[in-house]
């Protein structure tokens, strides 16, 4: 299946995981799994790996508006799972859905 967007993928499962891992990256942004959910239904994919089944969404954080990349698995024919998750690093990443040529 490929994902265009993020209604694709919310659309083509019945659950939305979010895993151990992510959590803790999130903590360690100062964030919680709420700020993760809000930023996979109010983004958008801005990087498909299909080779993985898997995504990258780029949302903002509900009350300060940071933006948040949200890497979600898809493989799971029943569930979509938030892998993992960061505050794009500008050293990578242009802009906060363009990374830097090296």
């Amino acid at each position: 299946m490929f994902i265009y967007d993020t209604q694709d993928l919310l659309e083509s499962r019945q659950r939305l995981r979010v895993s151990v891992h992510a959590l803790r990256e999130a903590y360690k942004e100062g964030l919680r799994g709420r700020d993760i959910v809000y930023a996979i239904f109010k983004g958008r994919v801005i990087e498909r790996y299909p080779d993985r089944d898997r995504v990258l969404i780029l949302g903002p954080v509900a009350k300060s508006g940071l933006p948040l990349h949200v890497v979600c698995d898809y493989t799971n024919a029943n569930e979509i799972v938030a892998v993992t998750v960061y505050v794009p690093d500008r050293s990578v990443w242009a802009s906060d859905q363009v990374r830097r040529q090296h």
